[in-house]
């Protein structure tokens, strides 16, 4: 496909006066490109994850995942946006889509609550993406929303049910141990992985309090650590 050509589907993107179809067809054929040249036209393909036609939302999830990593990331939260949207398959893909994103965990764990939301969705293939995803956080922070993998293991289907036993062996090894010799279809399995998933909320809340209380207490005195403390505080404040 010639540039010129590319120019031309971008142009019947943006005029509002075409068909769904047609800018569904234009989608597909940008999709086509080599990823450094549809980099190009990223944000106009951007635009339409707000079509007021689900198909064409859809479609521009998909030539989007088409674009390098890196570039994709820019765009991260138009895509994010789309795990509300009022289609189950656009929010399938959106999740799918962010999963090519290779965001860092700690960005990833920015968007975690809604995530987690969509393991209550209707539609089973949400719920096995949203697992997923949340497969790829930090074990410390899918432990704060272990609770809600746990309730995965009694989906209603199988698949959705496997893959809660699998994200659940990403969680932090104290909690992860409390699946040895103990079947995963079992009430002993939950009971065991809730008990330790609250006493290891325990722990980073005793543990952050005690760090808190230690450097507050440090000696405040020109030369000593609580003043170093403040002072670096507040040259990060004046720099900002």
């Amino acid at each position: 496909m010639q540039l010129r050509d590319s120019y031309a589907l971008v142009a019947r993107l943006e005029d509002e006066d075409s068909e769904w179809q047609e800018r569904v067809h234009a989608l597909k054929r940008l999709g086509m490109l080599e990823p450094a040249t549809l980099a190009q036209f990223a944000v106009a393909v951007v635009a339409r994850l707000e079509d007021t036609h689900w198909e064409v939302r859809k479609a521009a999830l998909h030539t989007l995942g088409k674009l390098e990593p890196a570039t994709l990331a820019q765009h991260a939260v138009a895509v994010v946006a789309r795990l509300e949207d009022s289609r189950w398959d656009v929010r399938t893909w959106a999740l799918s889509t962010l999963s090519l994103l290779e965001l860092e965990p700690a960005t990833l764990a920015q968007h975690a609550h809604t995530i987690v939301a969509m393991l209550e969705n209707s539609d089973w293939t949400v719920r096995l993406c949203a697992l997923e995803t949340l497969g790829e956080l930090e074990p410390a922070t899918l432990a704060q929303h272990a609770l809600a993998v746990v309730a995965r293991l009694e989906d209603s289907d199988g698949k959705v049910r496997q893959m809660a036993c699998h994200t659940l062996t990403m969680l932090p090894r104290y909690v992860r141990h409390a699946t040895r010799g103990v079947d995963s279809t079992f009430e002993e399995l939950r009971s065991r992985l809730l008990g330790r998933i609250a006493w290891y909320r325990c722990r980073i809340r005793l543990r952050v309090r005690s760090l808190s209380l230690y450097w507050y207490a440090l000696p405040y005195r020109p030369s000593g650590p609580g003043h170093a403390r403040d002072l670096e505080a507040w040259n990060h404040m004046i720099e900002e």
